[in-house]
């Protein structure tokens, strides 16, 4: 079993209080106790319950919160936002180490807004690994006309290509894991004798072989911070999402089509309100400026034959600009491949991608901004199978890179 001494002595000390329990749940970002009115509740999941908290807020009335027991921690800040550190850390890692120490059947953690968090949220996490014998539980968050587009557009088609799971949110910072899976995620790297080095949790658990799941829940996905512009959410995720790819490699390889994963719930769908008209002219304006003054790094990247095909994007004006599917996806997959071969420094690299992304949304909303919710879901899954059909492409330039030398 992995070695949880790296818990503090303050930590170890409540939990010999503490003694076993069967489920762990963490909320890193929970700032004051009254966010906490769904522990009266938790006695309805019908196991002992731990709920882990920073130290920096104050200690529960145990008296008025009666059920579950608390555990305060000091908790070390990480990247709630933009899915797990390139390490363990952060909102998971002291999480992990106290569900193990307490023998929990499964752990939840929640980094999304304390707020949003209810008997209901925790219950529907919770259940398919403590009584159906899954390893992940992964969340479906409400949909959104135009919401969570880095998602829709990359991360969600381009894992469901490679890995072959449909997993809706596999980024996602809002999850339940079995034992079995904290245990694996908590191992040892016999040679940096550190924690495992995530990217993606949802691919160490599809690599793995291990049983994933998804549940839908009556909540928005959490938001980026308001300091983090696109340039620099792009960068962090396409970085980690490369990073997966080239160390997955062996797997994805040999994975054909892509599969459902089981899904609890029905999917909650929020009532659209009148929609403020997106205004695509800035996009298409640093499209095509793009173009202009990246070319040096684009030509890195991406064949003359997409270079031609962007090249004739940026002579189109806003009421019939399109970027069809299987370019948007080529140039995804091209600059997967220029980040494995580091032709160029990579933060350079990644953040070139970002007209390209703005002109990917221009395209994307001007095609749908009448259209309605059922045809915006037609028109990413459609995508998807762009995704699909294109794997082809990514894997002989993967396997041949110097038949093509820009």
């Amino acid at each position: 079993m992995p070695e949880t001494g790296s818990l503090s002595p303050e930590i170890n000390e409540q939990l010999e209080t503490v003694g076993t329990a069967d489920v762990v749940i963490g909320v890193p970002a929970l700032q004051n106790t009254e966010d906490l009115h769904w522990a009266t509740k938790l006695a309805g999941i019908g196991q002992r319950v731990v709920i882990a908290f920073p130290k920096t807020v104050p200690s529960v009335d145990s008296s008025q919160l009666a059920g579950p027991q608390f555990l305060r921690y000091e908790f070390t800040s990480g990247d709630r936002h933009l899915n797990p550190p390139t390490s363990l850390d952060g909102s998971f890692l002291e999480v992990f180490q106290i569900s193990q120490r307490v023998g929990a059947k499964c752990c939840c953690v929640w980094n999304g807004n304390p707020q949003d968090l209810t008997f209901e949220v925790i219950e529907r996490l919770v259940a398919p690994a403590l009584k159906e014998g899954f390893d992940l539980v992964t969340p479906c968050y409400l949909e959104k006309k135009f919401g969570s587009l880095v998602n829709g557009s990359i991360v969600y088609p381009a894992l469901r290509a490679l890995y072959g799971k449909k997993i809706s949110f596999s980024m996602a910072i809002d999850l339940a894991f079995s034992a079995q899976f904290v245990d694996r995620l908590l191992q040892v790297d016999p040679k940096t004798r550190r924690t495992r080095w995530q990217q993606w949790i949802a691919t160490e658990a599809i690599c793995a072989g291990l049983k994933i799941c998804q549940v839908n829940l009556p909540v928005e996905p959490p938001r980026p911070p308001e300091s983090a512009d696109v340039s620099s959410i792009l960068t962090i995720v396409l970085g980690r999402l490369f990073s997966d790819l080239e160390r997955n490699a062996a797997y994805w390889q040999r994975s054909n089509g892509s599969l459902p994963v089981t899904t609890f719930g029905e999917a909650v769908r929020r009532e659209e309100r009148a929609e403020v008209a997106v205004d695509v002219q800035p996009m298409i304006e640093t499209f095509q400026l793009g173009y202009r003054n990246l070319r040096e790094i684009w030509n890195l990247a991406l064949p003359p034959a997409t270079l031609v095909d962007l090249k004739k994007l940026t002579m189109l004006p806003a009421t019939t600009f399109r970027m069809p599917d299987d370019l948007w996806v080529r140039v995804i997959y091209d600059f997967a491949l220029a980040h494995r071969q580091r032709s160029i420094n990579r933060e350079h690299l990644l953040r070139a991608m970002t007209p390209l992304y703005l002109g990917w949304v221009a395209s994307h909303a001007q095609e749908l901004k009448d259209a309605p919710p059922s045809a915006v879901r037609a028109n990413l899954e459609s995508l998807a199978l762009a995704y699909e059909r294109q794997k082809p492409y990514l894997l002989s330039r993967w396997r041949w890179p110097d038949r093509f030398n820009p």
